[in-house]
């Protein structure tokens, strides 16, 4: 079987995809008529759809067929120091941001210990709920909320961030972000992210906790973010 016949083959049912010829939530042709369509044989029509249900474009059902689903968001921020508003810049995508809560609270022990905070320390805590226009339906990508220490950026509580990235904020005061360290992991939301994220509770989110450095080594802020799983992937990029 050439290699570049298969990829080719699934380049062409990829772009049809995208112009939705084959619209999200109809049923792909069969390996029969494919096959015939694009003069091949069978196999090769099988390893490029496998190649498509790879990437989350198809979904096989044994015994009812290949279905086109939506394809899964890729997320880059495991990969990069960067906020989800310029990570959505680049890929040209449009970003809505819900601000749920922004408010001034005493540092709670897990927060404290991110941020290496005194006990009686305060934060800044900002949590928002935020989508893609026309990705998903429009649908919550993320549910996040993030702490900053009070004693660094005073004035944060007062600021309104449906629109303002915080990282540029950051950036202005001379609180740059420069390293973070992230732990990713599967967990069953509480009741008022799964809510906000309109998913049920029995539905696994990807929680991924992350604490953010300025240049001279001091936490500068403290994140706890859910994504959907079903609907969300995430690059991670490793150098030798």
């Amino acid at each position: 079987m050439s290699e570049s016949l298969y990829f080719q083959i699934a380049e062409t049912i990829r772009q049809r995809i995208f112009s939705r010829e084959y619209p999200v939530g109809s049923q792909m042709p069969t390996e029969k008529e494919l096959s015939e369509q694009f003069g091949v044989s069978r196999p090769t029509v099988r390893q490029a759809l496998d190649t498509l249900a790879r990437e989350g474009l198809l979904m096989r059902i044994k015994g009812s067929g290949t279905f086109v689903t939506e394809p899964k968001l890729v997320h880059e921020s495991t990969s990069f120091v960067t906020g989800y508003r310029e990570e959505s810049r680049k890929k040209h995508r449009i970003l809505r941001t819900r601000v749920v809560r922004l408010e001034v609270e005493k540092a709670e022990n897990e927060v404290a210990l991110a941020l290496k905070l005194k006990g009686s320390a305060k934060v800044n805590r900002l949590t928002r709920i935020r989508h893609l226009e026309n990705v998903n339906g429009n649908a919550p990508v993320v549910y996040t909320t993030v702490y900053v220490p009070f004693s660094l950026f005073k004035e944060m509580s007062t600021l309104d961030f449906t629109d303002a990235s915080l990282y540029e904020a950051l950036d202005g005061r001379g609180l740059s972000v420069v390293h973070a360290s992230r732990r990713l992991e599967i967990v069953m939301p509480p009741a008022n992210v799964a809510a906000g994220l309109g998913i049920s509770g029995f539905e696994p989110t990807v929680f991924i906790s992350s604490v953010g450095y300025m240049k001279n080594g001091q936490p500068v802020e403290y994140s706890e973010s859910y994504y959907p799983a079903s609907r969300s992937s995430f690059l991670i990029e490793t150098r030798r």
